[in-house]
Order: structure tokens, then sequence, then C-alpha cells
């Protein structure tokens, strides 16, 4: 879930970013023009001592590689498939039952003493602790379920639906010469075109581990109707949840301060006041997240599970009941009543154990980020920050002209 908002929201800034450029690169003036072109030769011009040479380069390509690969085993493991059991595993309880013979009967063998004789049971009922509420014992009940690979679970399905999805979004909004908010309905459009696909790929990861071929794990489309209305709901979530903090930035007026103090060749001012407006823009995300598209997903996931077939268990326990209920499915409008009560079937204990779950993931992931750009920065220092900077800023240089002279400018 979280994969597919980040594939939604990197997707918008890309392009947010293009147009961004061709607009900065169009109104250069030609001050920073000239100052580009002299950082562009400082490198050249800086001697053979100054020169980087690729080898040089390789221990922190490596290092880079490492951390991109644990954040997104990370944020696959537990922003995928424990997220994905965490919003359907249902309250579970362990029954033990007591029971002693009366004192004043004569012994008897327990072959001989019948079912129904004299006798004190006490029967104690435990409420079991959610297997999904710490990321340990998620990981270690998974390894047990399917091995150590478990964690990673439906990860071809998600490789497969993500490269279909943005295939189809992107060639559809190229041939269609869409905008921004084309690239969005492109994507909920997509998004509804393989709902099916996406089903498959939530099964394969609450599932038993099973020798079921992969084409078999598509549900028969006359039993999927009741998944267009999530899967609808939870596109627009994610589209949402990516252009409205885009456009509370643009309405605050931050891109431009930024954009005018780039072009003046200064650092922006940072009042109390641009503070605030600053903070407004992630503020507006995750207020959206939580009470948007947290739903939505909880929703699809807990209807694409009860959508299951009855030869298939989860790893965790769910009941299907709660969301399905008495409801026949083919009748007209169960499609909306199932909507609803998937939402209301997942309690309060659930949401906040959902909600801390995703705060470990970001958690995680900062962590690894930020123990990866201390041992990068250990690397640069040994191989030579100063030449490096030198690199950077020049070759920084020479793609920014390369830019501009695509766009037509000349310094004038």
């Amino acid at each position: 879930m979280v994969g597919s908002m980040e594939s939604a929201a990197l997707g918008h800034l890309a392009r947010r970013g293009l147009r961004a450029a061709h607009g900065h690169f169009s109104g250069m003036n030609p001050t920073l023009f000239e100052k580009l072109q002299s950082d562009a030769k400082l490198y050249e011009a800086a001697g053979p001592e100054m020169e980087m040479k690729p080898r040089e380069f390789l221990p922190v390509a490596i290092t880079a590689i490492i951390v991109l690969v644990l954040m997104a085993s990370v944020r696959y493991t537990l922003g995928n498939v424990m997220a994905s059991l965490a919003m359907i595993e249902s309250p579970s309880t362990t029954a033990i039952i007591e029971s002693s013979p009366p004192a004043y009967k004569e012994e008897v063998s327990e072959k001989e003493a019948p079912l129904d004789a004299d006798r004190d049971v006490e029967i104690m009922v435990i409420q079991n602790k959610p297997i999904t509420a710490k990321i340990s014992t998620t990981i270690g009940h998974l390894q047990r379920t399917g091995g150590f690979a478990a964690r990673w679970r439906g990860l071809g399905f998600a490789i497969f639906y993500h490269a279909l999805h943005g295939l189809t979004a992107n060639t559809l909004a190229g041939l269609l010469g869409l905008g921004v908010f084309g690239h969005a309905f492109t994507y909920i459009f997509a998004s509804l075109s393989l709902a099916r696909v996406h089903m498959a790929w939530t099964h394969k990861m609450i599932t038993t581990p099973s020798t079921m071929a992969w084409n078999k794990r598509f549900i028969p489309r006359k039993q999927c109707k009741a998944i267009l209305l999530p899967t609808l709901v939870f596109s627009v979530a994610q589209q949402v949840t990516v252009i409205l903090p885009i456009a509370v930035a643009f309405a605050l007026g931050i891109p431009q301060k930024l954009h005018n103090a780039h072009v003046a060749g200064k650092m922006p001012m940072m009042c109390p006041a641009d503070m605030l407006k600053l903070a407004a823009v992630p503020a507006t995300a995750l207020f959206v997240a939580i009470t948007i598209l947290l739903p939505a997903a909880v929703t699809l996931t807990r209807i694409e599970a009860a959508l299951l077939p009855n030869d298939q268990e989860t790893i965790v326990p769910f009941d299907r009941s709660s969301v399905i209920g008495e409801l026949d499915m083919s009748a007209r409008g169960s499609a909306k009543k199932v909507f609803v009560q998937a939402w209301r079937s997942f309690d309060r204990a659930a949401r906040l154990r959902l909600i801390k779950l995703y705060a470990k993931l970001v958690f995680v992931q900062v962590t690894i980020a930020g123990v990866g750009m201390v041992a990068m920065a250990t690397e640069v220092a040994m191989i030579g920050g100063d030449r490096l900077a030198l690199f950077v800023k020049s070759g920084g240089a020479q793609l920014q002209l390369a830019i501009a002279e695509a766009h037509g400018h000349g310094g004038n």
C-alpha cells in the first residue's frame, strides 16, 4: 500500500519537476547563466591533482546500493506484507477447559466415565495477543510459516502489478497528451483495470504457502464486482494524498519563493511564518493519509481477503463473516454494504496497531538512511571531500547548462 502511494508521489513530483525546470531555465537571467558557465569549467581548470577517478566512487556506490536495497526490503516487508496482515487479523481467543470428578463418586476409568457425568467444569477464555502487535512476533510467525523468504511474500506479484500499472497509466497519458491532473485519471483507470491483479497480489501475501500456479490465483471476473468500489476509492485517495499537499504548497507560494531565491543566487530567508507554511505541507499529507488513505487501504484489503476461496487459509486469524456476514454478494447493492462493513469491522485497537506499524516503518527507514549517510560521508571524507565537491559543482553546472540549451536559452 505504501509502495503504491510512493509510486504515485514520485510520478507527480517528476512531472512537476520537469515543468518547473522548463519554467526556470526559460526565465534564467544572464548573470546566473554566466555563473553556470564559469562553474562548469572549474573541474577542467583545477588540474590533475583534483581529478576524480571512477574507482574512487566504488565504496560510496556500494554503500548507496546497500542502503537502497535495505530500505526497499523494509518498506515491502513492513509496509506491504505486515501491513496487509495487520489489516485483516481478527481477535482470537483460547478456551481452557478444566474438569474434576466429584469426591463422592466411586473411581472409574476415563473410558467408563460418561461425558455427561457429574463433574465440575471450568472454562477459562484467554484473549490472545495479536500476532501483528510486534514486528519481531510477525517476522517470527512468517518465518515459521514460510521460511526466511516469507517476509517478501508476493514480491513477484508486486513487481508485475506495478510494472503493468505504470506502463498502462503512462502510455495512456502520453497518447492522450494529458497534464498533471490528467495523469491522475489515467492512474485511477489503471488501478481499476488491474484490480484483479492487485487482489491476487494481496492473496499471495496473506495466505499460507501453496503450490498453486500464479495464474490460478486470479478470482473469476464475475466474483470481483465487490472490489471495484474500494479500488476506485483507494486510487482516488492515493491521488488526493499526493495532489493536495502540492496544491497547499503552491497556494502558500513556497515553490515560487524558492525559485526566486535560486534565480537570485541567495539562500531563502525563512521567518517563523514561512516555517509554518513549510510545515503545513507534510502536515497536510499526514492528515490526508491517516483520515482518507488509511481507511481506503484497509477497506480494500479486507474485502480482497473476504473474497479469498474457501480452500485457502490466511497466515493470521481472519473472520470473513465480519466483513460479508449474511450478505448475498450477488444481490444488488451488496457491494456498497460490504464496503461500509469492511471498515466498521476494523476496530479501534486494530487501527492504532496499524498506525504504530507505519510509524515504526518510517523510523526504521529514517534510521537506515541516517546510518547510510554517515557511512557515505565518511567514505567521501576519505576520498577527498574538496575534490568531490568541486566535481559535483562543476558537473551540476554542466547539467543545468545542457538543460538550458535544450530549452533554447542562450544567455540573452
